[in-house]
């Protein structure tokens, strides 16, 4: 059963995002005049096995561009603590369910959703997965995507935790496998990964007692369905994956990017404030804007209108600024 089913009972909050602050730049053109040129060598090598273990949901979004076609664009989605990769490639069902706006723009515009599997859940549920570090996520994930993004121009898209997985995962692209940086990132509720340890406003989860470790998840707006039967699942999974931030050793400095960045602050999320987020302008040369969602708490993605005005904009920011400098 999908990790994410759980997660959507909070009340439905009427969203609305307003653009708060923006750094204005001049945005360069970008080429990829190979995005549309048929397999080459490195993909026809693609571990597919390991593909399909860490992008799972890709099928079923329907947004999977078959060979010998290329995709346009490759949206790059990882999920906040305790989720699954379907936060982005599913749609749920019946009265929870939504029309993505990202999965429509992917299909009508041939870009492909690649959604990270963590271990720990879905069908990676059976893989060990204590006191994780994200340096050592990365080094599973960056061979892989490495292959798929040489060639086809990609955005970034992180929640929660998965900010930091997502620019240490670009970082690592850049540095060790020459991959240019993507053409936006689109980053949500936490802070730049600059900041310092007594700054940082949660406590370390090692330490916790189990009830100790509920208040924290709550503070985090973690539903209250997850601390009845199905606890037991989650409360291993949950420890595990706040290692995660826990136990991050950041290496990145400000300006170590040059691409736009769009950040993300839910008006109710108690555990990271505005100015936290305002910080991602901080590490890069280009573009920043903050925008607000009205009313979103820390877990905004898990509401359904706020999940659907954050995705809206995400999709009219990527019409806008990056589609245009993709060129055939």
């Amino acid at each position: 059963m999908s990790l994410t089913c759980f997660f959507f009972v909070f009340p439905f909050f009427q969203a609305k995002i307003v653009v708060k602050l923006k750094k204005e730049k001049v945005t360069p053109i970008f080429f990829f005049r190979n995005h549309k040129k048929t397999m080459s060598d490195v993909d026809q090598q693609r571990d597919e096995v390991t593909f399909k273990k860490l992008f799972p949901g890709l099928q079923r979004s329907g947004t999977q561009i078959r060979a010998p076609e290329r995709p346009n664009l490759r949206v790059i989605c990882f999920a906040n603590a305790g989720n699954a990769e379907d936060l982005f490639t599913n749609e749920g069902l019946g009265e929870r369910r939504i029309v993505s706006p990202l999965l429509t723009f992917c299909k009508n515009y041939k870009a492909e959703l690649l959604s990270v599997q963590l271990p720990g859940r879905g069908s990676r549920r059976n893989e060990p997965w204590d006191e994780p570090k994200i340096q050592t996520v990365i080094r599973e994930i960056a061979p892989t995507l490495a292959n798929e993004l040489r060639d086809v121009p990609y955005v970034v898209v992180g929640h929660s935790v998965g900010c930091w997985l997502a620019v240490q995962l670009v970082d690592v692209l850049k540095s060790t496998y020459g991959v240019n940086e993507p053409l936006h990132f689109f980053l949500s509720n936490f802070p730049a990964p600059t900041i310092e340890d007594k700054d940082k406003p949660w406590r370390k989860n090692k330490h916790l007692s189990e009830r100790e470790f509920q208040d924290e998840c709550r503070r985090w707006d973690v539903q209250e369905v997850v601390f009845t039967g199905i606890w037991k699942i989650y409360h291993p999974l949950m420890r595990a994956d706040f290692c995660l931030f826990d136990s991050y050793e950041n290496d990145l400095k400000e300006k170590t990017f040059t691409s736009d960045v769009t950040a993300f602050h839910g008006t109710n999320d108690r555990m990271i404030s505005k100015s936290m987020v305002e910080k991602w302008g901080t590490m890069t040369t280009g573009a920043f804007a903050l925008e607000i969602v009205q009313g979103g708490n820390h877990l905004f993605p898990l509401e359904k209108e706020s999940k659907i005005a954050w995705l809206k904009r995400v999709v009219a920011v990527i019409e806008a600024k990056v589609m245009p400098s993709i060129v055939a």
